[in-house]
């Protein structure tokens, strides 16, 4: 009696144990088909755009334009980009300034926020003085304000400080941001304090500790707020376009902008076309792209830094 009790016991087991795998081979295979079709979806809009920068377009795009594969695909758009064929007395595109001026927006910023932003998460993290609690609450305060009203005062600075049109106007306000020393003390204070300690206790300066213990413990969160300040550098558009008085000083998202003939350093309306305008959109996706796959275990991990508890 015991023994087929046991065997009837053991078969329930059995049985819920295989409706439970069931239960979740189905959730995981729906879990990936949503995550596929979604990556599917946000795939969709680059490829037509690498499509559409092998088709001659014109002025106007209409949907009849767009296409699985190109028609008639050529390289006349990229040829126009770079006025490869142009007669030497055409101004030429200053394309390469663009992009780099777009370079220099994208990593002198991110080098200064990463050493700022870790040196304040260190300074909130582990350091005792009086109004950290205060200083830590403005600094999460001023996160909640958007970033559309700053650029009022910002502007009437760099016009006081008659920084239009230089390199000063385009790097200055992105040389540091509360986001990323909100993160960075989030994530420096989960590091045991008696580590810290010791090397106190060892005679090692604040700037050694800094650099030696907390900077190097801190890698995940330092790539994800490299990753991110390059990403919103290198796809800056509206404050250079503000503060940028000639061609010259445009990153290549504004001077893109400037090629459909949008504000006074607007290219002549010939150069209107939206085919060319395509390729150079494709130009400026691929650092993100590639920034995108060499670092996505990264953007997954700093996906959870905000999360420690505090």
């Amino acid at each position: 009696m015991a023994t087929d009790r046991n065997v009837r016991r053991e078969r329930r087991r059995a049985q819920t144990f295989e409706k439970t795998e069931r239960s979740r081979r189905v959730g995981r295979l729906f879990a990936y088909s949503m995550l596929t079709f979604w990556a599917v979806l946000s795939l969709v809009p680059i490829y037509f755009l690498f499509i559409l920068s092998f088709q001659q377009l014109g002025v106007n795009l209409t949907v009849r334009d767009i296409n699985w594969f190109p028609i008639n695909p050529n390289w006349e758009n990229y040829v126009n980009l770079f006025q490869l064929d142009a007669p030497y007395w055409i101004e030429r595109r200053p394309i390469w300034r663009w992009v780099f001026n777009s370079g220099l927006v994208a990593l002198i910023p991110t080098i200064s926020n990463l050493v700022f932003d870790a040196a304040g998460g260190y300074a909130l993290a582990k350091m005792r003085f009086p109004g950290r609690g205060l200083i830590f609450g403005l600094v999460i305060a001023t996160m909640t304000i958007p970033e559309f009203i700053t650029f009022i005062p910002l502007y009437r600075m760099m016009s006081d400080f008659e920084w239009m049109n230089t390199f000063w106007a385009l790097l200055f306000p992105g040389f540091a941001g509360v986001a990323g020393i909100f993160l960075m003390k989030q994530s420096i204070q989960s590091l045991p304090s008696s580590l810290i300690d010791a090397a106190r206790i060892d005679a090692c300066s604040e700037w050694r500790i800094f650099w030696k213990i907390v900077m190097p413990l801190s890698k995940p969160v330092l790539a994800i707020i490299g990753i991110t300040s390059f990403m919103a550098g290198w796809n800056s558009y509206f404050w250079p376009y503000l503060v940028a008085q000639s061609r010259n000083m445009l990153t290549l998202q504004a001077g893109l902008s400037s090629m459909m003939g949008a504000g006074a350093t607007g290219l002549p309306p010939s150069s209107n076309d939206l085919g060319v305008v395509m390729a150079g959109a494709t130009l400026a996706a691929i650092p993100m792209i590639i920034v995108f796959f060499l670092f996505q275990k990264y953007i997954v991990q700093g996906i959870t830094v905000g999360g420690v508890k505090g």
